[in-house]
């Protein structure tokens, strides 16, 4: 189910009903009693039905025998019955015409049997055949605290706070940790979604319905994995041109990634396949649940800054240092205090003295007299040099005498400022009270609310327009072999359709065809043997380099084929690749530049360090293709060995520019290929030095590999 091929009304009718069944209600403890009694808790103000056939009455009111007997056609069903149980009344619902459904029963895919998977088969033929939309199986269900109904059999604690945070998770368990720990910083919540088994709504369905919601402002994903990632990146993409999508990913080691043929398939794993998926989208990606509520509180309560410089603050001096530590671990940008506004905040404070940015305030007791706080903070919004503004303190269990004073005068003060201004513990705050639902942001713990606010940055920069990356018509390349091209083909395929720049090379049947080939293009050469099947040719001592004469080519043609045949006895010879050797300049780069398909995902491009070092060090960065030169340009910046790329020590800056060309027109290759090819790996990609005519990116060696037929 996602949108566009479902009628956003059977999504209505699961997510705001005006009507509901409870099937299985009972006055027990049972899951049908819980959710039929969380239904009347929550003051659902439209017909309620309970039906089942033990029963009269459930809750002193009439209780049907079965969904046939209802006097009208509700909205939404939900089927609280063990899984043997489930699909009469589901069956029955549907054929009446009921739009939704929430089941709980477990027994489907989950548990991993055949007779679970085919449950699950029958259960996606029901929804499509009647246009339904069904949440779970195996989950807790669905409750809305602004739409007053909970078609769901979980514990909501008391005195939960309706707000515009809604939550969708896979998990269950974390589901509950993040409405505890939310509902104990009084985060007001919206929709509270246990996706269960996800077999026929899915994350994607729940994100996008969210996304239109005038009742929800953040929306939270705590999801293991996703059936159609396409699906969910567009999904995403669509949700956050209207409110940041926080997403709590499980499971993102990658505890055996598969065995792959190029160098890309290893570099690019599962995990850099998601990380590359959520950069494009611009979801915001956190790593634990206290992250997740430190961001989306944050998100609830302010809007993203304009920029990325922000002015760190705090009570004491080694807080400041600490602060400071932790922002640049975050990314965050500290621009220098300005003269103007370090003497406006001395005379505040009473002190002669240069502040710097983090700034420590000399002791608590300068900011904590008169309105103190409150007059540095108006001095802070007025300069133009900061886009967020931190004050660091000890947020207190018990909050003291002078400690009220900065509390009063911070939340009296940062409604009227229009950048972000926002509190943050200096460690992990737990009051003694739960706050009072509203008022400013204040973050419980340093390191996460750091990283909040940098996230925070971040979606503010990513709803800035960009350029979208243009994708290139469909290329049907009619590969019909099976396993790696050769070399040879690998080349001549991309540099034809890719227009990719390959040192110069020649692909002969024979040794004396080699010698005549390097004396054409000139010595010295490097000389490859070409073998269908041989894919590492220098672990077999198929490559030989530098050769002056031609009495060393036929040399190491003879070497070379013995050394294949000994190595690679399967592989099927078929020759030799003479190539141009590149007289690199000092100071040149090897970068890998690959690609691989991924299932999830789609086309994938991979850049990153190359030649040795492409196993040595974990210096690689992802993405799908296609991409923009804005966005090549943001990769490769986040790369180590970009600092040799911009000049290093005296060394020369190197061709960017041609490197991030050839990265573009790459991606649109892969891109307009579309699954027709598994990985491709360029490595070496030597990037030469801005040096007139010997300036611009050649590539040496190329490995592409078809998707199997």
């Amino acid at each position: 189910m996602s949108r566009g091929n479902k009628r956003p009304r059977a999504m209505d009718a699961l997510m705001a009903p005006r009507s509901v069944a409870v099937v299985g209600a009972s006055d027990k403890a049972n899951v049908g009693g819980r959710i039929y009694r969380n239904m009347l808790g929550r003051g659902f103000s439209g017909p309620l039905y309970p039906v089942n056939p033990n029963y009269k009455r459930v809750g002193g009111q009439p209780c049907w025998a079965d969904i046939d007997s209802l006097p009208e056609i509700p909205d939404c069903v939900a089927i609280a019955v063990p899984v043997h149980g489930v699909f009469e009344p589901l069956e029955a619902a549907a054929r009446k015409g009921v739009r939704a459904a929430v089941v709980m029963a477990e027994g489907f895919n989950d548990a991993g049997t055949p007779e679970g998977r085919a449950r699950t088969a029958r259960l996606k033929k029901l929804a499509v055949k009647y246009d339904m939309a069904i949440s779970g199986p195996n989950s807790m269900g669905i409750v809305s605290l602004n739409r007053n109904f909970a078609t769901a059999f979980t514990n909501l604690p008391d005195g939960l706070i309706p707000g515009a945070v809604s939550v969708v998770s896979q998990s269950g368990g974390l589901l509950n940790a993040t409405i505890e720990l939310g509902h104990n910083r009084s985060i007001g919540f919206n929709h509270l979604i246990s996706a269960g088994n996800e077999a026929i709504v899915n994350s994607a369905d729940y994100i996008t319905w969210l996304a239109d919601d005038s009742k929800t402002k953040v929306i939270i994903n705590i999801v293991e994995g996703v059936v159609d990632g396409r699906r969910y990146a567009a999904a995403l993409r669509y949700a956050n041109t209207k409110k940041p999508v926080v997403v709590l990913k499980l499971g993102r080691t990658d505890a055996g990634r598969r065995a792959a043929i190029a160098h890309t398939g290893s570099l690019s794993g599962d995990q850099a396949a998601w990380d590359a998926m959520m950069e494009t989208t611009g979801a915001i990606s956190v790593e634990s649940v206290d992250q997740l509520i430190e961001t989306a509180n944050l998100f609830s309560k302010l809007k993203p800054p304009k920029g990325d410089r922000v002015f760190i603050f705090s009570v004491s001096g080694g807080a400041t240092v600490l602060a400071g530590d932790l922002a640049r671990k975050a990314g965050l940008r500290l621009p220098p205090l300005s003269e103007k506004t370090s003497r406006a905040l001395g005379k505040i404070l009473g002190v002669d003295r240069k502040f710097q940015n983090p700034m420590d305030v000399v002791g608590a007791p300068r900011l904590v007299r008169d309105d103190n706080l409150t007059r540095c903070l108006d001095v802070l919004a007025k300069d133009t040099a900061f886009d967020a503004i931190a004050l660091v303190m000890v947020v207190q269990r018990d909050t003291s005498a002078s400690h009220k004073i900065l509390h009063e005068q911070f939340h009296t003060k940062t409604p009227t400022i229009k950048k972000p201004v926002i509190m943050v513990s200096e460690m992990a705050w737990t009051p003694a009270l739960r706050p009072a639902p509203g008022g400013p942001a204040v973050a419980a713990t340093l390191d996460d609310g750091l990283l909040a606010i940098r996230h925070l940055v971040d979606y503010g920069a990513h709803k800035k327009p960009k350029a979208p990356a243009r994708a290139r018509r469909t290329i049907d390349l009619n590969l019909v072999q099976s396993g790696p091209l050769t070399e040879p083909e690998s080349a001549g395929l991309l540099a034809e359709k890719a227009n990719l720049p390959f040192a110069r090379w020649e692909y002969v049947k024979t040794p004396a065809d080699a010698i005549k080939a390097a004396k054409k293009m000139g010595f010295p050469v490097a000389l490859k043997g070409v073998a269908r099947g041989l894919v590492h040719k220098t672990e077999a001592h198929g490559v030989h380099l530098d050769l002056q004469t031609g009495a060393g080519v036929k040399q190491a043609a003879i070497n070379i084929a013995r050394a294949v045949k000994r190595h690679a006895p399967k592989a099927q010879w078929e020759g030799f690749m003479v190539q141009k050797m590149i007289e690199a300049p000092a100071g040149s780069v090897e970068m890998i530049l690959g690609a691989r398909f991924d299932p999830q995902f789609g086309p994938l491009l991979v850049i990153g360090a190359g030649g040795k070092f492409a196993e040595l060090f974990d210096d690689s960065q992802t993405m799908l293709a296609p991409i923009t030169a804005s966005q090549a340009r943001a990769a490769l910046s986040r790369l180590k060995v970009d600092r040799l790329l911009r000049g290093f020590r005296g060394s020369p800056a190197l061709d960017r520019a041609a490197l991030i060309k050839t990265m573009v027109n790459f991606s649109r290759f892969i891109a307009a290929t579309e699954g027709q090819i598994l990985e491709i790996d360029l490595n070496p990609v030597i990037v030469l030095p801005k040096m007139g005519k010997k300036s611009g990116v050649v590539i040496v060696d190329a490995l592409v590999v078809p998707k199997s037929r």
